[in-house]
């Protein structure tokens, strides 16, 4: 049987070297095999915790079967690489090829890699021991550009790092999310009007002000029959419109372990008599996830929350929307739904 083994201590925990081999982001960034013939198939065949991860890659002439594995060591974690012929066999040119490739992603750009997310975790604002205390730095957020994927479905070009990626990316709490509006301020007082004056906007009711004071009539004058006093029958109250009743319902439509993430859909029915002049669904995600495209609504997403929104939704009536999360291994989906304060059926 031809195989390849490496082992190759890394002063990084295991923690962290495992989120290199298994997050997109990570993995595109150092997975890169120049002398691997192009990967057909990928499948994962077994994942235990964060320490070991097996696959089966192939293609028409040659199937093989990848195991990575992490042993904690004082100083870091050993990487062991295993990679076994299953269906053909190496040339021997191929099989050194391939080892000179994984000899230069483990060695060189996985440590970088590492560092990098080493440098990430420090806390630049912590004050140096012994060092007086100083006011915190002042940061200003980066706002990236909203570089969102056309509409549709898309092909990938599998290379082996893209494949890897779609067969390997590994495995976040309710938190609501939505807009919420603000408090009304508290009303101010209005002073009453004088006696016989209309408030500014206001119109004045008949019959109802009070009487302006007209002049006293002189002695000679002849007095007039006065009119019966004239009453405004009351105003009727309008009624509150009727409340609308949302409620929605979220399934998975496709996920797999060849996808780097899944497909949700969100029905929302309002079962009120009345129309929702607005509505949101509140979905949590699992940490790292990402929605890439939405349909049938607007979406925002901050850390692993996303709102989705839309116009109204008439009584009696429903809609459906769909979206792609780009996430990870064995994602099931999201770890919370809901609309209205209800979690999702």
């Amino acid at each position: 049987m031809s195989e390849i083994r490496m082992d190759i201590d890394l002063e990084h925990p295991a923690e962290r070297i495992w989120r290199a081999l298994t997050e997109e982001k990570l993995l595109t960034q150092w997975l890169e095999l120049p002398g691997f013939a192009p990967v057909g198939e990928a499948e994962v065949t077994g994942v235990e915790g964060q320490r070991r991860l097996a696959m089966l890659w192939g293609n028409d002439d040659l199937s093989t079967r990848l195991i990575w594995e992490l042993t904690s060591t004082p100083d870091g974690a050993t990487l062991t690489l295993r990679q076994s012929c299953v269906y053909g066999e190496w040339e021997d040119e191929e099989r050194e090829e391939v080892r000179a490739a994984y000899d230069a992603v483990l060695h060189e750009r996985l440590p970088a890699i590492l560092d990098w997310l080493a440098f990430q975790e420090v806390d630049l604002n912590a004050p140096m021991p012994g060092s007086p205390a100083e006011p915190p730095t002042e940061v200003i957020p980066f706002v990236a550009p909203d570089h969102r994927r056309p509409r549709g479905r898309r092909v990938m070009v599998l290379t082996t790092a893209g494949l890897v990626l779609l067969a390997v990316v590994a495995v976040a709490a309710l938190s609501r999310g939505g807009d919420e509006e603000p408090a009304a301020s508290p009303r101010t007082g209005v002073p009453a009007p004088p006696a016989g004056t209309t408030a500014p906007g206001a119109v004045a009711g008949l019959g109802t002000g009070a009487a302006t004071p007209s002049p006293s009539a002189s002695p000679s004058a002849s007095r007039t029959p006065s009119q019966a006093p004239t009453t405004t029958p009351p105003t009727e109250r309008a009624s509150a419109p009727a409340p609308a009743v949302l409620s929605a319902a979220y399934q998975t439509t496709e996920q797999g372990l060849l996808r780097a993430g899944f497909e949700g859909e969100v029905t929302l029915r309002n079962t009120g008599q009345g129309a929702a002049a607005q509505w949101a669904v509140v979905v949590t995600l699992r940490r790292g996830a990402e929605v890439t495209d939405v349909s049938g609504a607007q979406f925002r997403q901050e850390g692993s929350q996303v709102t989705f929104t839309g116009a109204s939704l008439a009584a009696a009536a429903s809609l459906t929307f769909q979206f792609e999360v780009r996430s990870s291994l064995g994602d099931p989906g999201p770890t919370a739904c809901e609309v209205d304060g209800k979690p999702c059926s």
